[in-house]
């Protein structure tokens, strides 16, 4: 367990061994901080889980008996310290390194990418409608454009 702090966010990051690729906490926390549109003090706990884990969640709070790549938690409430408890978010290593794979894409531009997803759904960007769709999308395109990683559904 590590707390990584930069600028106005503060996240917290539980993670285990995994066989398969997992950035490091610097990696994760750059773009989380890229991706947060909050000029507040915020926090984030973001986990890494087994594909179990995360289904047992998935099912739990979305009535999906599935594992998936990655869980959005958001809370947005403030706390007496004075910080904004954004949410948390829950992602799977192997699910990740497996789309990765799929995809054709470089591990870092796919965890990237889910990291900047599941912060845009913390801050209430979804995927509902499609005109929503298309909003989150072109976010996270741009984000991603920032850090010098290309269009993360081009491959898709």
């Amino acid at each position: 367990m590590r707390k990584e702090k930069n600028s106005n966010l503060s996240i917290k990051i539980i993670k285990s061994v995994y066989d398969v690729y997992t950035p490091t906490d610097y990696l994760i926390n750059k773009w989380a901080s890229i991706a947060l549109n909050n000029s507040k003090d915020c926090f984030v706990t973001i986990k890494l889980a087994s594909k179990s884990e995360i289904r047992l969640l998935n099912k739990k709070y979305f009535n999906k008996n599935k594992s998936c790549n990655v869980l959005s938690f958001p809370c947005n409430e403030n706390i007496s310290t004075g910080e904004f408890i954004l949410g948390d978010i829950v992602i799977c290593p192997d699910i990740v390194d497996e789309e990765s794979r799929f995809y054709g894409l470089k591990k870092k531009n796919r965890w990237a990418h889910m990291i900047i997803h599941s912060m845009l759904h913390l801050q209430g960007f979804t995927h509902k409608s499609k005109q929503k769709q298309i909003i989150m999308e072109k976010k996270e395109k741009e984000l991603m454009y920032t850090l010098g990683f290309s269009d993360p559904y081009y491959a898709n």
